[in-house]
């Protein structure tokens, strides 16, 4: 008995009989090919429906036209032009060449970056220096750069007391960073006192008031800082403080002189215009232009005598004789006149004498 969902051997044996009769195996047993002869024609004839059923060449080939025809023609790709790539020498010259500007330029900006808080004696200090070189070249207007100078020469002073903070437990730091400094802040400060003394002394009195002040300031600065110096930069501070000291007195003396006529002398020193030494007087006035407040002429007037009681209506008499006086004529109306410009010097008095009339008693 066979096992259920097993299938029988001559099931098997069955099979392999066909196939061996389908494959026309070389050696066939004829009793196989007699058994299988209806299923093996109609194998034949699957076999021969294989090969004649489909469409011949010719049919594919109108199939295949008509259906290219009916499809869409692909979008026509547009030219574009071809970039032919450097390549060579010279192209990687270019590309060397960009790149170490790309490089220099990122080294500038961090030594420019990290020179702001240099010190003299420092290695970045010259970088620092030329940064404000180069600030000073795009300033403009004169006012505008001699305020820069100062403020150059103000940053010295700070560059010195850092030093001395610095240095305070080390015996005053390097004497050379300490000369630079006020070897620079005398450059920058003569500099800056000569363009706005020359400015203020030509137009605005305000730049002078603001440079004395600033070297009064800066002045004080300097005095504080002094005892904490190494013995030669405190020598040499002496110096900048006589400087200081000019600076201010020149800013004072101009400005003591801005109302007078000449102001300068027509020369210049280190610290700016000499003030003139002759006595201050006005400036002329312009003809063209009216005085401010001019001075009104002063009528003519006239002395009468006083008139004595019981004397004769209009007549007059002198203080010490009865002889009675005429009437005193008024004077004639004063013409009038254009008022020139500048001050008139007053009118004279006039004064009329008394005349005697005949047939009045004394």
């Amino acid at each position: 008995m066979v096992g259920r969902g097993i299938t029988p051997l001559w099931r098997h044996r069955q099979r392999e009989q066909f196939a061996r009769a389908v494959d026309a195996h070389p050696d066939p047993v004829a009793t196989e090919a007699e058994e299988f002869a209806d299923e093996l024609a109609v194998v034949a004839l699957l076999r021969k429906a294989a090969v004649t059923a489909g469409p011949d060449d010719e049919a594919r080939a109108r199939m295949r036209a008509r259906i290219l025809g009916a499809a869409e023609p692909p979008p026509t790709k547009l030219d574009q032009p071809v970039r032919e790539r450097r390549t060579g020498a010279r192209g990687r010259l270019a590309v060397a060449l960009a790149a170490a500007l790309c490089l220099l330029f990122s080294l500038a900006g961090m030594s420019l970056l990290l020179s702001r808080d240099a010190l003299p004696g420092d290695a970045l200090y010259g970088v620092k220096r030329t940064a404000e070189s180069a600030s000073l070249g795009l300033t403009f207007g004169e006012e505008s750069k001699g305020n820069k100078r100062l403020e150059f020469a103000a940053a010295r002073l700070a560059e010195i007391e850092t030093l001395v903070d610095r240095y305070r437990d080390s015996g005053g730091g390097p004497l050379g960073g300490y000369l630079t400094a006020l070897t620079d802040f005398d450059a920058d400060a003569a500099a800056g006192s000569r363009v706005l003394a020359a400015l203020g002394s030509n137009s605005d009195q305000r730049a002078l008031e603001d440079l004395r002040d600033w070297a009064t300031a800066q002045a004080t600065r300097l005095t504080d800082l002094r005892p904490s110096l190494p013995a030669r930069a405190a020598e040499r501070a002496g110096t900048s403080l006589d400087l200081l000291t000019r600076i201010a007195d020149r800013a004072s003396a101009l400005h003591a002189r801005a109302d007078c006529a000449s102001v300068t002398s027509g020369q210049v020193d280190q610290v700016g215009p000499v003030p003139a030494r002759e006595e201050c007087a006005a400036p002329p006035v312009d003809p063209g232009s009216s005085p401010s407040a001019a001075p009104t002429p002063t009528a003519p007037t006239t002395t009468v005598a006083p008139t004595t009681a019981g004397s004769a209506p209009g007549a007059t008499s002198t203080p010490g004789g009865g002889v009675p006086s005429a009437p005193t004529p008024s004077a004639p109306p004063a013409p009038t006149t254009t008022t020139p410009a500048g001050p008139l010097p007053p009118l004279p008095t006039l004064t009329l004498p008394s005349l005697p009339l005949p047939g009045l008693g004394g």
